[in-house]
């Protein structure tokens, strides 16, 4: 069988690094919207927080509350929210929750495939679990790369 540890080894360092960079953060600093930007802070932890959970565990899966969809999936913003979105520290305890599920429930399992092929419109499929992870890993980092170009905006405009 396949070894993939540098997968998790890769899930560890990235998923730690964007934990560090959590607790540099204030619950007034993550709900600001920068002018040129439709989404804020909050928006893209919840938004990672969900979207590895659908990608890995599809809708049947998922341990996100239900309410996170209509909160944090693609399309979504802020601006159009029903209700006040999760703190940091909610956030924080779901990302680290996941984390471990992930690991304890994909580990023997990333050479499988996946329930039915992702497909990324023309940009190509995915048909196993360790390309999905590895997708929702280049995912996560887009969006941690999404919030420091919003915490620089949001320093710029102080």
């Amino acid at each position: 069988m396949q070894d993939f540890s540098f997968v998790w080894n890769q899930y560890d360092l990235i998923r730690g690094m964007f934990l560090a960079r959590l607790t540099e953060l204030t619950e007034e600093e993550v709900d600001v919207v920068p002018v040129g930007f439709k989404n804020n802070i909050r928006w893209n932890i919840g938004h990672i927080l969900l979207t590895q959970d659908y990608l890995l565990f599809g809708p049947e899966g998922m341990k996100c509350p239900s309410y996170y969809g209509a909160m944090f999936a693609p399309g979504t913003k802020p601006a159009d929210w029903q209700k006040e979105g999760p703190s940091l520290e909610t956030l924080a305890a779901e990302l680290k929750e996941q984390h471990v599920r992930i690991k304890e429930e994909l580990h023997s399992r990333l050479h499988e495939p996946l329930p039915k092929p992702f497909e990324l419109g023309d940009k190509g499929i995915m048909h196993t679990y360790g390309e999905m992870m590895v997708f929702t890993l280049f995912h996560e980092g887009m969006h941690i790369g999404c919030i420091s170009s919003l915490r620089k905006a949001i320093a710029a405009a102080k």
